[in-house]
């Protein structure tokens, strides 16, 4: 087995061994499917463009290869099925069997950024092969990174691509175009040897250091329309009726506890130049006629100087915007709250994650300092700015009275509204290797029941239940005053 923690960044996006002759490939038709979501009954059932998709289908499209893209939870959105506590909504198994025939694929390639989805990614992958157990499978995502072995244990997959996908996905299409049989040297690729069946893992993930590189996201490959009649995204209460959804960078420098993009994108923040990012909006607004943008990046305002332009141009543009994912607050400061109040700002999520600063630089290792935070919430209400927060309780270590800490916090801060989550051991995270290692994890568990509203760690000084009912009750009682469903609409609450 191949494996080394060394990350290779590269500026090349593109590889020597790319077949000139489009025609003579073997492998050139690829569908990318994301497949259906399964979330806790209490949960929004949002309807996200796949972002990461249309990233690797505009990176492949450049290179001549033929892409499709089927939205498995978009196409079925209203397709609804409940099971106890969860529910999973997206086309049947026969719509997906009808649009792979359609296209009639040489891969598929499914994107599993979840743990919760792994079970519908998995039948992906079973259809596929019962259709033509020629066309190769191909998987990437945070699930499949950090559960590679796993992944390949199941026969239907043939390739995992390790977290950023563009640069080994496209080196696997040529190396398998050239008859290669050694692809071990292809840096964040998992898989089988097809002579012995040994699992292969190499965790030397490629990075695109400039990701000005990249080619617009290929939109054309989705039903757009589909999603601005929906209207639920990311953030559920939105104000235009055509959103988009736009993420400005990758990677993140900060390295939460509970948190698994970090080791996802390189421990490194790469943002896209102020123009890329605006190349994008212009074709989103001239194309799709949006009236509002979602940035869904954590880092929009990590380099204040190309925060400032991004604003600057924002405004020019007269678009409505929020970020829902989630404010470095850290990286705030009131200047930008007032560009981004002129720039069409309407919402902002500060990720708290506690109102006790031991938990918070110790245990959760984030890097904000609290007395920063109302200050900036004075501010932006000043400004008129909705503010929303994030909180998470249950973290090893945490008591139950900073967990109320937490909460009272929260209300002293006056946020419009605010989310408590439990704290979630994530496939990947720093998290789920403390509980593993401390016996903290709740009976049966297997990764696949991480949802933020589900308590799994059970700790010495508390129970997995109490930290659920706790966060539930936070949740409710804070929001008892949220205004969101009056403006909104209650069949988004």
């Amino acid at each position: 087995m191949i494996s080394t923690d060394n990350n290779i960044f590269t500026e090349n996006t593109t590889m020597n061994n790319t077949p000139n002759n489009f025609q003579n490939r073997k492998i050139q038709r690829i569908l990318l499917v994301s497949p259906a979501y399964t979330l806790y009954y209490k949960d929004v059932r949002r309807c996200l463009p796949p972002l990461g998709l249309i990233s690797l289908a505009a990176f492949l499209e450049k290179e001549g290869y033929e892409l499709n893209i089927l939205d498995v939870a978009t196409e079925g959105y209203y397709n609804v099925v409940q099971d106890g506590e969860y529910v999973t909504y997206g086309l049947g198994e026969e719509d997906i069997k009808k649009r792979i025939r359609e296209f009639a694929p040489d891969i598929v390639g499914v994107s599993c950024i979840f743990s919760t989805q792994s079970d519908n990614a998995t039948n992906i992958f079973r259809i596929a092969k019962e259709i033509n157990p020629k066309i190769i499978t191909l998987t990437g995502g945070s699930h499949p990174t950090y559960s590679a072995e796993e992944t390949l244990a199941n026969k239907n997959v043939d390739y995992v691509v390790l977290g950023e996908s563009e640069l080994p996905a496209l080196q696997l299409l040529n190396a398998l175009n050239a008859g290669e049989e050694d692809l071990s040297k292809i840096g964040g690729l998992a898989f089988r040897e097809q002579k012995t069946g040994e699992i292969k893992i190499n965790r030397n993930q490629q990075y695109i250091s400039d990701l000005n590189e990249l080619p617009l996201p290929a939109y054309h490959l989705l039903n757009m329309e589909r999603y601005f009649q929906i209207n639920v995204p990311q953030n559920p209460y939105p104000l235009g009726k055509r959103v988009a959804q736009l993420v400005t960078s990758r990677g993140c420098s900060a390295r939460c506890v509970f948190c698994t993009t970090t080791n996802f994108w390189g421990n490194r923040y790469r943002g896209r130049s102020t123009e890329h990012v605006l190349k994008e909006l212009r074709h989103l607004k001239d194309k799709y006629n949006i009236d509002e943008i979602q940035f869904t990046d954590d880092n929009l305002t990590l380099n204040k100087k190309r925060a400032l332009e991004i604003l600057e141009a924002l405004k020019e543009m007269k678009l409505k915007w929020c970020l829902p994912q989630g404010v470095a607050v850290w990286a705030l400061d009131e200047e930008l709250l007032i560009k981004m109040k002129e720039s069409g700002c309407y919402q902002l999520t500060f990720a708290i994650e506690s109102g006790n600063q031991y938990v918070l630089s110790k245990l959760i290792k984030k890097p904000l300092i609290l007395d920063k935070v109302k200050p900036l919430v004075k501010k932006a209400n000043e400004l008129g700015i909705q503010l929303h927060a994030f909180f998470i309780c249950g973290i090893p270590g945490e008591t139950k009275e900073q967990m109320y800490e937490t909460f009272e916090f929260a209300r002293d801060c006056e946020f419009q509204s605010a989310s408590f989550f439990t704290a979630t051991p994530l496939v990947g995270s720093e998290l789920l290797k403390i509980c593993r290692d401390k016996g903290y994890l709740r009976e049966g568990f297997t990764g696949k029941e991480v949802f933020y509203k589900v308590g799994n760690i059970n700790t010495p000084e508390w129970t997995a239940e109490e930290v659920q009912e706790l966060t539930a009750k936070f949740t409710q009682e804070f929001n008892q005053k949220d205004t969101r469903e009056k403006h909104f609409g209650k069949e988004k609450y």
